[in-house]
């Protein structure tokens, strides 16, 4: 007797094909191997059915699992940008700007950023357009360093905390 699902389906059709009925009685002659096909069709039918039962729930708790995944994720990102901004502010706050041990060296690393004030007030030159219109900040930035007024921006200092 064959194993797989697909397997005893073909062997069905096959005897079904083959079935002989008894012209003087209208008996069925080989009912047995149908019934013996049938009953190993319907074992290997509740079986993969439970299989795939199984297989859903898992996925629903895969799902499940994702989402408090990510959950936590954001939950865990919050808690640094917290806490990077507690290192940060608590070293500035004693007059520090570096700190090293063994294991860790935290620092801070300066950078420029454009801020906009006013962002109807800049000229076409330092907008782009895309679906919407935003500041060419880069370009904003080359123009202030370059010594160009630009208005409705000005350069800030900020300091980025570091961790390596």
């Amino acid at each position: 007797m064959t194993n797989t699902l697909y397997e005893i389906s073909a062997d069905f059709l096959a005897a079904l094909d083959a079935m002989e009925v008894d012209p003087d009685t209208g008996e069925l002659l080989n009912a047995d191997q149908l019934d013996a096909l049938s009953a190993a069709f319907d074992e290997k039918a509740e079986a993969t059915a439970l299989y795939i039962k199984n297989l859903t729930a898992f996925v629903g708790n895969v799902k499940a699992e994702e989402a408090a995944l990510a959950e936590r994720r954001k939950t865990a990102e919050k808690r640094v940008e917290r806490l990077k901004d507690l290192l940060a502010s608590s070293m500035l706050s004693v007059g520090r700007d570096k700190v090293e041990t063994a294991r860790t060296k935290i620092g801070f690393r300066k950078s420029t950023q454009v801020q906009i004030d006013d962002e109807g007030a800049l000229p076409p030159d330092f907008v782009m357009t895309t679906v919407t219109t935003k500041p060419d900040k880069t370009a904003i930035k080359k123009a202030i360093q370059a010594g160009q007024a630009v208005a409705g921006a000005v350069l800030v200092e900020n300091q980025n905390l570091q961790i390596k």
